[in-house]
């Protein structure tokens, strides 16, 4: 029986040698006509994270409400306790990806950190990155999953119209064939300051572009300190914190090979939580799927939160361990 043309370029995108984008490609094909179907029942405005594997079959999604003050927080990995958790791949790790909302007009921007996972974050390129921003949409490859995120609703519905590859080329600005324009790029962009209303104006998480030949800028001292003491006394660990240490995503937890502040305690997961920039006064903390959470500063009970905001007068908490920030005067972020 003759071949339908779809069928035939399928085929050729599965076949021995095909691209990684090819091969994507396919996969978002067979995908497609469940991914239209969920979409379609978000509400605009919200966003849809669908988790697929190489045959395009859903085996996870998400619905991420719009951020309003705080980013919304997306831990992606095999562990049960991720928001987005991926059971049946081996090649991802238990906590192997970050994705963050940010807040603000228009369509909602992402910013996405590896967490170390040994099969990485690929790009529709198959390129890749330590980090990756993108807006409204996009793709990451990892281990044998493929998650897309697309936007709910009627703008949802559009976005993957037509046929296979024109849709393809609207979520990721690719080709099959792999040629285009990246809209994933790694540290290309990054959450920054914006102000919001002239009569009381306040900070929140915008983008910015960032200068990638800049010199890493002190940002102070990050404190991790233990308050329930052994009988050795305090534990009390520091680190000095720079710029590109915040732009990457800075690891918190018991595993001192991945993460740049270890403590020792059970309290504390082996990979429990990231810090990264908002504004020159404060930073972001974000749960990792830890056992035992996090939560603003005194909190050591509670449900966990998935992003707390830390300042130098506001600690957090991490299980019964606090982190503190002594920031560095005259900060710009520019």
């Amino acid at each position: 029986m003759a071949l339908k043309p779809d069928d035939s370029a399928d085929q050729n995108r599965d076949a021995p040698g095909s691209s990684p984008t090819q091969q994507l490609a396919s996969c978002f094909g067979r995908a497609r006509p469940v991914l239209q179907a969920l979409v379609a029942g978000v509400d605009s405005g919200d966003a849809l994270v669908v988790a697929t594997d190489r045959k395009g079959f859903p085996v996870a999604q998400r619905v991420l409400r719009r951020p309003r003050d705080l980013p919304r927080a997306l831990v992606i990995g095999r562990h049960n306790r991720c928001a987005l958790s991926i059971p049946n791949d081996n090649r991802v790790s238990l906590r192997h990806v970050l994705l963050t909302a940010w807040p603000g007009d228009g369509p909602i921007r992402y910013r996405g950190y590896d967490l170390g996972g040994r099969a990485g974050v690929l790009l529709a390129d198959g390129k890749r990155v330590p980090g990756f921003s993108f807006q409204a949409h996009g793709l990451i490859s990892l281990g044998r999953t493929v998650v897309f995120v697309a936007p709910g609703g009627p703008e949802g519905v559009e976005l993957l119209d037509g046929g296979d590859d024109n849709a393809f080329r609207n979520l990721t600005g690719l080709d099959p064939s792999g040629n285009g324009v990246r809209l994933a790029m790694s540290a290309t962009s990054e959450p920054g300051v914006a102000q919001l209303g002239v009569d009381e104006p306040r900070e929140y998480g915008g983008y910015r572009g960032l200068d990638l030949e800049a010199r890493p800028q002190p940002r102070g001292v990050l404190r991790l300190r233990s308050t329930k003491p052994s009988g050795r006394g305090e534990e009390v660990r520091e680190l000095d914190l720079d710029s590109r240490q915040l732009q990457r995503g800075l690891l918190i937890g018991r595993y001192s090979d991945r993460c740049s502040l270890a403590g020792h305690g059970r309290n504390l997961s082996r990979v429990h939580a990231l810090v990264t920039e908002e504004a020159p006064r404060s930073l972001l903390v974000y749960d990792l799927a830890s056992t035992n959470g996090v939560r603003p500063a005194g909190m050591t009970e509670g449900p966990s939160h998935a992003v707390v905001r830390l300042t130098e007068d506001s600690p957090v908490m991490l299980g019964h361990f606090e982190l503190a920030w002594v920031p560095n005067r005259g900060v710009k972020l520019h």
